[in-house]
């Protein structure tokens, strides 16, 4: 009997104990599946987390694009500017003779062409409107370098425009038939300075550059550094002679006194 008991006894320790362990187990289970459910919602506001943090990225090192400004265009106009009269003579003793430009006047023939004859004449502005935008640049860049000059002056009328320091030209400017003339005095330093002190009245005609290349360009500039050179010398030659009088005048007063 004492021995049933025993057996009786074990067999509800052990179904006690497996009722623990199956109780145990079901909690177990509990606790794991209540942390994978808190894992998955972790994840998924780790992700969209990271999904924003990326998205935020991406929008910061986007380029921004900037909307160029349209450029309006550029309506070139003719520079309205006083005329200024050119002084009668290039210098006190030298004259200058000036090949007259033919006169235009415009007409328009059956095929709606426009032609110029006689009677009217186009004013420099007009012409070089017509011009190509490579002979206005050609055009531009002489009148820039001329008006670089130390002491250059500007002098325009309806038919040229020139540059001068004193009364020395740089160099004239017309259009003629579309195309630009440079026209320049280039005097020899010792006849200039031969005709000046005796008085001589001389004729000399202009020298005259045709602008048909960027080269010849090139030309007018060296031209223009000619011209500027003879006008220094012409100032340094001017300079030795006052000194020479003033010594000559020193001397005969010297003299005045020592016969005195």
């Amino acid at each position: 009997m004492e021995n049933l008991f025993m057996v009786f006894m074990s067999v509800v320790s052990i179904m006690a104990l497996f009722a623990v362990m199956v109780v145990f187990r079901d909690i177990i289970q509990e606790v794991l599946a209540a942390r994978r459910d808190r894992n998955k919602t972790d994840r998924k506001i780790l992700e969209h987390a990271e999904r924003i943090i990326a998205a935020a990225e991406e929008q910061k090192n986007a380029p921004v694009a900037v909307a160029e400004p349209v450029a309006a265009p550029v309506v070139e106009e003719p520079v309205a500017e006083p005329v200024v009269e050119e002084p009668v003579a290039e210098e006190p003793a030298v004259e200058e003779v000036v090949a007259e430009e033919p006169v235009a006047e415009e007409a328009e023939d059956a095929d709606g062409k426009i032609s110029f004859s006689k009677g009217q004449q186009q004013t420099l502005d007009e012409k070089y409107l017509a011009l190509t935008s490579e002979q206005k640049g050609w055009y531009d860049e002489i009148i820039k370098y001329a008006s670089a000059v130390e002491g250059s002056k500007r002098f325009k009328n309806a038919r040229y425009e020139e540059y001068k320091v004193g009364k020395n030209r740089l160099v004239r400017l017309l259009i003629k038939r579309g195309v630009i003339n440079c026209e320049f005095i280039l005097h020899n330093s010792d006849f200039k300075n031969y005709i000046n002190e005796n008085k001589i009245a001389v004729k000399q005609s202009a020298t005259t550059m045709l602008v048909e290349s960027a080269a010849t360009v090139g030309a007018v500039k060296n031209s223009i550094d000619i011209v500027v050179a003879a006008i220094a010398e012409e100032k340094e030659y001017r300079k030795q002679q006052a000194r020479e009088k003033r010594r000559a005048a020193r001397a005969a007063q010297a003299a005045e006194k020592t016969e005195a």
